[in-house]
């Protein structure tokens, strides 16, 4: 780690919204409208169970935001989502029980026992429509699913695994579904394995998806306490490769990111684990740790630690190939109890040991160094994604139930203060693997790079629709270039993502555009 931010220069800057969310945050989505989705369906509050909270829109430009008046049959609190192709959000699982023996039980007529897991998980799938602004009812998953991953594959496809059960023994599921859009879900048979709740899962160019670690583990009686090795999954073979553990066990409730995927190193995978920490109770780590998954023999090696320990970290991939992390706390984790309202302003008051100094990891150097502080508490139920003109949106917090952090902040990076930005007057609307196409700016003889990053959607610090992939620039003229997508869905699903453009490391705003097969 190194340095001090001193100057939005080097540290870049904080600013607030005006307008706050009306519910808690609990899943978040940047939609190819440039609108951002927010769900949290009863919001960690029991007695909203049967009376979900509804979503809501938040515009980004003009900072107003919209209610998605829709109610669901069903409560998306602790969902998994990612995107479709066509930019529709998938939401499968749930929230069918609370802990507490609140309705409906675990067993009608029979008290609840302190070793049952305290939830169980919807069956639901639920998709959202960004140009409609509707949700639709999708084909039920073939189990209950509290706190599943879901993840977009090559072929548009969607994996589905873990989460707690709708029915006994209400356990973490071990099946492993996959969604193909026109046709709804099916098992895939011979392929189960025991997964924490929200596995951290990312899309590898080879078409694997690799798991990366977990977030929690406390609930998945009775496996609390046993060891989930890293593992690569092959779908088509229904075959999982294993990697061991990270130096700390599980490292849950850390972050985790697929770093930029680049033609001149091969389009190399490597994934980022950072904070957390274990199962047992333990404080939460600074330990930073890489793994190369296109190495011959794959395995975790420590890099520079962050200067704070952090449970509940996001890890945002930035436009010029950096990764911000904010948020967190150290020490325990859990439920922040005697936290509440600050009497004087209202505000949900600040936790003990809540980091506010963000940080920024380099790829190329594989060190940190501080960023500007915030100064809103990111804690358990947060959230932060890119926003296509650069900044990074956080939003949420939730020490403990009924105490919910509705403010939004923005994060404004260095590269935001380091002149003029380039700037892309025109880019098509879709773009065909293995294809060229053009993209106009005034600015071509000075662009560097060109990269395109996934729309993202986030919850439980975990964001598998995340990915920076730069593209070949084939040409360029007096305002125009001409660049290359690469032919490999697996390095670009299909779907929308941001394209920027950057001189120098400073970034465009950058426009949607869809990426997909030719037809």
């Amino acid at each position: 780690m190194t340095g001090e931010a001193e100057t939005p220069e080097e540290g870049g800057a904080w600013e607030p919204v005006e307008h706050r969310f009306d519910h808690l945050p609990v899943h978040v989505a940047l939609l190819h409208t440039g609108k951002v989705l927010a769900f949290g369906g009863s919001g960690n509050d029991e007695t909203r169970l049967h009376h979900p909270y509804p979503a809501e829109l938040f515009d980004p430009e003009t900072g107003s935001l919209t209610v998605v008046d829709q109610e669901l049959g069903g409560d998306v609190f602790c969902v998994g989502h990612a995107f479709l192709p066509d930019g529709r959000l998938l939401a499968a699982g749930g929230t069918y029980r609370y802990d507490g023996g609140i309705d409906p039980p675990a067993l009608p007529g029979v008290p609840d026992l302190p070793n049952l897991p305290p939830f169980a998980g919807l069956d639901h799938t639920y998709l959202f429509d960004p140009d409609a602004e509707r949700w639709t009812r999708g084909q039920d998953v073939h189990a209950g699913r509290w706190y599943p991953t879901l993840v977009t594959m090559g072929d548009g496809s969607v994996l589905a695994a873990a989460g707690l059960t709708k029915h006994p023994p209400w356990v973490a599921l071990r099946k492993l579904e996959l969604y193909t859009p026109g046709e709804g879900w099916r098992v895939l048979r011979g392929a189960g394995r025991w997964l924490p709740l929200y596995p951290r899962l990312h899309l590898l160019p080879d078409g694997t998806v690799f798991y990366a670690g977990s977030y929690n583990t406390h609930y998945t009686f009775p496996f609390s306490l046993r060891a989930f090795p890293t593992a690569r999954f092959d779908v088509g073979r229904r075959t999982w490769t294993e990697y061991g553990l990270p130096s700390e066990q599980e490292r849950e409730e850390g972050a985790s990111a697929l770093l930029p995927l680049r033609p001149g190193d091969d389009y190399r995978a490597r994934v980022l684990l950072a904070g957390g920490g274990t199962p047992t109770g333990t404080e939460a780590v600074a330990d930073t740790e890489l793994i190369d998954l296109s190495a011959p023999d794959p395995r975790w090696r420590s890099v520079d630690s962050m200067a704070h320990a952090r449970y509940y970290a996001y890890a945002v991939l930035l436009p010029d190939g950096t990764v911000f992390v904010m948020g967190g706390r150290s020490g325990k984790k859990g439920h922040v109890h005697g936290v509440g309202y600050d009497p004087e302003t209202g505000e949900v008051a600040s936790a003990p040991n809540a980091v506010h100094e963000a940080e920024r990891f380099d790829p190329a150097t594989e060190t940190w160094t501080a960023l500007a502080p915030m100064t809103v508490d990111r804690l358990y139920h947060s959230n932060a994604l890119l926003l296509p003109d650069g900044r990074v949106l956080t939003c949420g917090s939730n020490p403990r139930r009924r105490v919910d952090e509705l403010r939004i902040e923005l994060y404004r990076p260095p590269y935001l203060f380091a002149g003029p930005r380039p700037t892309v007057d025109a880019a098509p609307e879709r773009v065909v693997y293995g294809e060229a196409f053009d993209v106009e700016t005034p600015d071509a003889p000075e662009v560097d790079e060109v990269v395109l990053v996934r729309q993202s959607s986030t919850t439980h610090c975990l964001n598998t629709d995340q990915r920076l992939v730069e593209l070949v620039v084939e040409a360029k003229s007096e305002g125009t270039l001409t660049v290359r997508l690469p032919a490999n869905p697996s390095l670009l699903p299909p779907g929308y993502y941001l394209l920027f453009v950057l001189r120098e490391g400073v970034p465009s705003v950058a426009p949607f555009v869809r990426v997909a097969g030719g037809d």
